[in-house]
């Protein structure tokens, strides 16, 4: 609504400067034609070029997105299962809907008039006397009415008509069908109704009709050299004689177009002002049409580092109620996204939540125990109220506190530098900012003995920034905003991403041994801009990984950070697939979806396989080597675990384990997004244990 709200005004403002420009250049001068010309573009070209777009070749970079903090996968057992909720309210009053209900309404009703007004002149056309079959045809009507045309049409008062006397008034309508005045006619109705708001657009209606006229005019007098005579032919037509709003009038605008007989023709030097024409094309295109950057680095500096300006970060607010519309707490809130771009939240004790998204199709996936799960496009132009549904099949595990979120979490002390505060941990590290440090938390007896009965529910013991960096520590710098990150060409991290696929190449030898496969990468981002640190992340042939390792390492220097304050490097990483024959796809797997990927029977028999096909390796049973491997892995739009690797390791033996039970994994429903499959990042734990020794009976 906001993008059809802005078009409207980039059109007004484009018409208004293309009619300013008419009324100071060329509606006084005798070349009627141009004018007819540039009055039609006055109305085109503004609708026209809001809606382009063009390439700008430019030197300056935009900030990279910030890293998402989600860097691993759910099990699905805490994943969402969606469903489409219509039961959505605006906190605030939408003053958006009601600006485009009044705009809808009135350009309803003038689109209502001009249909009205199109049937009225129809039927006095049907009704009157046909004279002259052919083109142009001539019609006399009883009605008093002037003469006018209304393509293809002539219609003469009968009056007019018995009095003999009407050769200048039908070269004039004549001259007004053959030059198809009626479809400018009808075009200025049509751009009325789309900008009735604008009181330019009823002037230029106005402009079109005296210049039709003067045009007219101009034929009428061809014929006829006697100005005198004709200019009391257009007094003589009687003046209260109500007129057709959608046809051209004999006596319409009878002062303008005697000034304009008696006016001399304009010198024809004076075309030369026509040139004025392209600077206003250029201006309004240049003030008014979309502008696609593209970022290039400069062929006699390819390492050089350009200052980037701000990017504007996308964020979605709003409350979440209960079916009593009271605010619900502890709702988790999901964007989808893929690594580094899906974002989590959750609600307060007053229903709020703030989420930052990057991607413009993101959905919002909404979670609460006991209420039904909800998908809900991200829509940044207002704060939400979204209204969750009580699940009526929702049964509580035994044992577990079915109390309201509130009611059940502790409230945990915050001490700042020491220092007890009355913030929430969230509120403390909010109101922090960049000055937030370390935080640790102390809980039992540790926290009582520290603060007293105060610390029961355990304590954040916050270190801030400042205090750590005195006392010799390294805390984690906060990354906060988009200037906080390095870039890379111009463009955020993934922008790197499409150029390694436009470096790397399909190896020979891969292609000949018919290997293919996901191939993740993970890289430091040096201050200076440098790659450190390029190390593949997923078991995969050598020969792959070799030539994307081998691209990374070739990448030109990224920009820094436009914050100066920033103090360490940072860690990104990319994802390739090589699908024989010769196909390199750049297309990183979702983190979250609208819906996750499913096994065939749910968790339950995804379990159950993993613990019938899994082997204990000997060398690890022999050395009573146990523990819980968490495997992460994608499921792939056809439904295999591709990409697999050891987020949480215990032993080689039985980490590699683990990753070949994974890769029998088959058979899954795919991840879907937007109604179609998309690869999705998965995680699933394999957990070796040894049995319990046999505890020695005592003998009596």
């Amino acid at each position: 609504m906001d993008n059809l709200l802005l078009y409207l005004l980039k059109v007004s403002a484009g018409t208004i400067l293309f009619y300013i420009c008419y009324l100071i250049f060329f509606s006084k001068e005798t070349f009627y034609l141009r004018n007819r010309i540039f009055l039609l573009l006055t109305l085109l070209l503004p609708t026209i070029l809001p809606a382009l777009k063009f390439k700008v070749i430019s030197e300056s970079v935009l900030p990279m997105e910030p890293v998402n903090a989600i860097d691993s996968m759910i099990f699905s057992g805490n994943s969402f299962e969606t469903v489409m909720s219509n039961t959505i309210s605006f906190n605030s009053f939408d003053y958006n809907r009601l600006f485009l209900g009044i705009y809808f309404t009135i350009a309803g009703l003038l689109l209502l008039r001009v249909l009205i007004s199109l049937i009225s002149t129809r039927r006095i056309i049907k009704k009157g006397v046909v004279k002259n079959s052919k083109f142009p045809k001539v019609i006399v009507t009883d009605n008093q009415l002037p003469p006018f045309s209304f393509f293809p049409y002539a219609v003469l008062p009968v009056e007019e008509y018995t009095s003999g006397k009407y050769s200048d008034i039908i070269d004039h309508e004549f001259a007004h069908i053959r030059q198809g005045h009626t479809f400018d006619l009808l075009l200025s109705e049509l751009f009325i109704v789309f900008q009735w708001f604008n009181p330019f657009v009823w002037l230029i209606k106005r402009s079109i009709i005296l210049n039709h006229e003067y045009l007219a005019d101009h034929v009428s007098l061809s014929s006829n050299n006697n100005v005198k005579e004709y200019q009391y032919k257009l007094l003589n037509i009687q003046a209260e004689l109500k007129h057709i709003s959608l046809a051209h009038n004999f006596n319409s605008l009878i002062k303008n177009r005697i000034i304009m007989l008696n006016k001399k023709p304009t010198l024809k030097y004076a075309k030369l002002k026509n040139i004025i024409i392209l600077p206003v094309i250029a201006i309004v295109a240049y003030a008014f049409a979309t502008p696609e950057y593209q970022y290039v680095t400069p062929a006699n500096d390819p390492l050089a580092i350009y200052q980037p300006p701000i990017i504007q970060q996308k964020e979605v607010k709003g409350i979440v109620i209960n079916e009593e519309g009271k605010p619900l707490e502890g709702v988790n809130i999901t964007s989808t996204g893929t690594m580094g771009n899906a974002f989590g939240a959750t609600t307060g004790n007053d229903g709020r939540f703030s989420l930052r998204i990057e991607q413009d199709d993101a959905s919002l996936l909404f979670y609460c125990r006991g209420y039904k799960r909800l998908t809900l496009k991200a829509d940044f132009n207002k704060e939400i109220s979204v209204k969750m549904e009580k699940d009526p099949e929702f049964k509580p595990p035994a044992g577990i506190n079915t109390n309201p979120p509130s009611a059940q979490r502790p409230v945990q002390l915050v001490a700042i530098d020491g220092v007890i505060t009355d913030k929430s941990y969230n509120d403390a590290r909010k109101e922090l900012g960049y000055d937030m440090g370390i935080t640790n938390m102390i809980r039992d007896k540790e926290a009582t003995d520290k603060y007293g009965e105060k610390g029961i529910n355990g304590v954040y013991e916050i270190t801030t920034r400042k205090k750590a960096l005195a006392m010799g520590l390294k805390p984690p710098f906060p990354r906060l905003a988009p200037e906080d990150y390095p870039t890379f060409q111009g463009k955020g991290r993934l922008s790197f991403s499409d150029w390694v696929a436009g470096q790397v190449k399909y190896p020979a030898e891969a292609q000949a041994k018919k290997l293919e496969g996901w191939v993740s990468v993970n890289f430091a981002v040096e201050l200076d801009g440098t790659i450190t640190n390029v190390e593949s992340t997923i078991q995969i042939d050598r020969i792959l990984s070799d030539e994307v390792i081998k691209a990374v390492q070739s990448s030109p220097k990224w920009d820094p950070p436009k914050n100066p304050d920033v103090d360490e490097p940072i860690t990104s990483g990319i994802m390739l697939k090589f699908k024989l024959p010769d196909q390199i796809l750049n297309e990183p797997p979702f983190v979250v979806v609208e819906q996750m990927p499913s096994y065939p029977g749910g968790d339950i028999e995804l379990l159950n396989f993993i613990k019938n096909n899994t082997k204990y390796p000997e060398e690890a049973n022999a050395e009573k080597i146990q523990g819980r491997v968490i495997v992460r892995f994608i499921v792939s739009t056809e439904g295999n675990a591709e990409g697999i690797s050891v987020l949480k390791g215990v032993h080689p033996l039985l980490d590699a384990e683990a990753i070949r039970v994974a890769g029998m994994l088959k058979g899954w429903k795919p991840g879907m997004q937007g109604g179609k499959p998309v690869n999705v990042w998965y995680m699933a734990p394999v957990t070796f244990s040894l049995p319990e020794p046999e505890k020695a009976i005592p003998l009596n």
